[in-house]
């Protein structure tokens, strides 16, 4: 039961996106194309699984043991930047046909701090290793959903022609802000 609190905080109560505002900047650059939003929402969720998971391993075995979880922040900005050297590395070599589109959202993921806030909070809340694992994947999965949802309003608002004082970010704050409002409708789920 509290695996299935844990992810439905991550990806609704306590979304990174509209309710922490991290990783704010996917709203203007990362969710144009609901394609590009996919792609990118699904490099950042597989960066946050993977490099989280690798970064609180070594804070729970090496870290508190040896008394120096002062080091995780600075650790995990290392993991995270070496998990998208091997993603660009693989995709590089493997995908040869898509890394147009790989390539171009690396960077941004490295800036992202999705990644690094569900390290930090996982590690504050003392989580086990399992149930951070599954904070950190509902986390991505969080930021995906609302990417892609933002994606498609996007779509929408440019065929609504809105005024010209309302176009492009205004709009796109205003909808943010009502999505936000709509979401902390879930924040009653805690763990």
């Amino acid at each position: 039961m509290q695996a299935l609190l844990v992810v439905l905080a991550a990806l609704l109560a306590d979304n990174f996106l509209l309710s922490k505002l991290f990783g704010v900047e996917s709203f203007f650059t990362a969710s144009e194309k609901p394609s590009q939003a996919a792609l990118y929402g699904g490099l950042v969720t597989g960066v946050t699984v993977i490099g989280g998971g690798l970064s609180i391993a070594l804070y729970k075995l090496v870290y508190l043991p040896l008394n120096i979880a002062y080091l995780t922040t600075f650790s995990t900005v290392i993991i995270i930047n070496a998990v998208i050297c091997v993603i660009q590395l693989f995709s590089s070599r493997l995908l040869k046909k898509h890394i147009n589109k790989i390539e171009p959202a690396l960077p941004m993921i490295s800036g992202n701090c999705v990644v690094l806030g569900a390290v930090l909070i996982a590690v504050h809340n003392e989580l086990n290793f399992g149930l951070s694992l599954l904070f950190l994947l509902g986390a991505g999965v969080g930021f995906t959903i609302v990417i892609l949802i933002f994606s498609s309003v996007q779509i929408k608002m440019e065929k609504a022609a809105p005024s010209e004082s309302f176009r492009g970010i205004p709009i796109l704050l205003i909808t943010a802000a009502l999505a936000a409002m709509a979401f902390s409708g879930f924040y009653g789920l805690k763990f």
